[in-house]
């Protein structure tokens, strides 16, 4: 299709634009038929990179920085440092969010992820509000009125720790439980010999039939979660999606048009992001933890989330209870609810890359500085930010939340010794040098051959 001449100020623009951000972003790794290096998938990052440089989605950028200014941690040092780089996460969200919405030509897009390279690419990060870690995250867009058949094939990996499906508005509400409409687990699936499985999307009743959701008005996406808590071995589903039938497909939007939709989904998750912060991570005193509470949408799991103020001197000791969940982790992210580097730095922490105590409760040391145990949460040098953590995989009926968070508690590091258990996995300097380079190669499978 013939796209009209840009303006050759507004081209000159974008290219410098993207130059600059390319320049910015760490590369992880070149795609070696990975099962999220879809043909879809370099198309949609090749169209977003475009529309990132866009005059319109640039111009975003100061209401995304007047929202935070307007917090108390934009006068701190820390604040400031890292502001261009939340900025850069919540703008180019924005643009993702905008690529993958018609339900006429749906097609299976990988959001939220970190900056990487692939394709001849280097795209940067869009991990605004702190999506977890292990999560590979993926959308396709449905209405209320056609049918459509979803498939998912493993990889070869071993399975995910946990495969979830909700049914939502859109992904600028995907943080409300009031726009979640359904959620399928992998409890509910009957899969076949081989593991794989197809799902059935549409406006029917499932009327006692497996392997089916039923949409509803108002919802227009469907947002699937591969859970993986052993990055060296688990291995994302490759998922398919097919139109069965509907109305008369519409028309593609343009880059233009995408670039105005980008714009506004900024201007609406921006006051997700301030909420989320006020009433959520920055609501009750610094590093205090309160028992958990069901999540947004129910059924797959239990959270908490609080913020931590360190100084170099200073440690925050968490004992949690996995209470008999198959997946337990906790996340930090900076203050501006923008993830850590989690890929070269122990930012997060899941059940296989932790060491349990005795009886069988995990404790974990929140550090501006290495306190040579295993269980370290590193902030990557901030004093000041959040952290996140989820209980998942539940048993049923869940007895015992409240014990889920065993103690929290602010030590000296020189105390140390005698605030964590005995067998708490001490690590030397070069012991942590092979745990980082362990995990950031266990990471770079999710872009590589399997």
């Amino acid at each position: 299709m013939h796209q009209p001449r840009p303006n050759s100020r507004a081209s000159v623009f974008s290219v410098l634009f993207i130059a600059l951000a390319i320049a910015r972003v760490a590369p992880v790794a070149e795609a070696q038929n990975s099962p999220l290096a879809t043909p879809d998938q370099r198309a949609f990052e090749e169209q977003a990179l475009r529309i990132l440089g866009s005059q319109v989605v640039q111009q975003q950028r100061t209401v995304i920085e007047k929202a935070f200014s307007e917090d108390p941690w934009y006068g701190t040092p820390e604040g400031r440092a890292t502001l261009a780089s939340s900025v850069d996460e919540v703008l180019f969200s924005g643009v993702v969010g905008v690529l993958n919405a018609d339900p006429s030509h749906p097609k299976v897009q990988w959001v939220w992820a970190p900056g990487h390279s692939w394709f001849g690419l280097k795209v940067p990060g869009a991990k605004f509000l702190m999506p977890n870690v292990d999560n590979v995250f993926r959308i396709i867009p449905v209405d209320s009125v056609a049918h459509y058949e979803i498939t998912a094939q493993p990889s070869s990996g071993n399975i995910p720790t946990q495969w979830t499906v909700q049914l939502i508005h859109s992904v600028a509400t995907v943080a409300g439980s009031e726009n979640i409409f359904s959620v399928l687990m992998d409890t509910d699936i009957r899969p076949q010999a081989d593991g794989s499985f197809t799902l059935s999307i549409g406006p029917d009743s499932a009327n006692g039939q497996p392997n089916h959701i039923q949409t509803v008005p108002g919802a227009g996406l469907l947002l699937i979660r591969d859970t993986i808590d052993r990055w060296e071995d688990e291995s994302p589903y490759i998922p398919g999606v097919r139109r069965i039938d509907g109305p008369a497909p519409t028309t593609a939007d343009s880059e233009a048009r995408l670039a105005e939709k980008a714009a506004e989904l900024v201007r609406t998750e921006i006051p997700v992001v301030v909420k989320s912060k006020s009433n959520n991570f920055f609501k009750s005193p610094a590093n205090t933890l309160a028992s958990p509470k069901v999540r947004e949408g129910g059924r797959w799991g239990l959270s908490s989330a609080g913020h931590f103020k360190l100084a170099d001197d200073e440690a925050l000791v968490l004992t949690l209870d996995p209470i008999g969940a198959k997946y337990l982790s906790i996340q930090l992210a900076n203050a501006w609810l923008g993830s850590l580097d989690y890929i070269h730095h122990t930012a997060s922490l899941n059940i296989p890359q932790a060491v349990p105590n005795a009886n069988g409760s995990y404790t974990f040391v929140i550090a501006t500085q290495d306190p040579g145990i295993q269980n370290w949460l590193d902030t990557t040098g901030l004093h000041e930010g959040s952290f996140f953590v989820r209980w998942q995989k539940l048993p049923q009926p869940l007895a015992g939340a409240d014990a889920a968070v065993r103690e929290v508690k602010l030590i000296k590091l020189a105390d140390l010794a005698t605030a964590v258990p005995n067998e708490l996995l001490r690590v030397a300097a070069e012991q942590r040098k092979k745990q980082l380079a362990d995990r950031a190669a266990a990471y770079v499978r999710r872009f590589a051959e399997r």
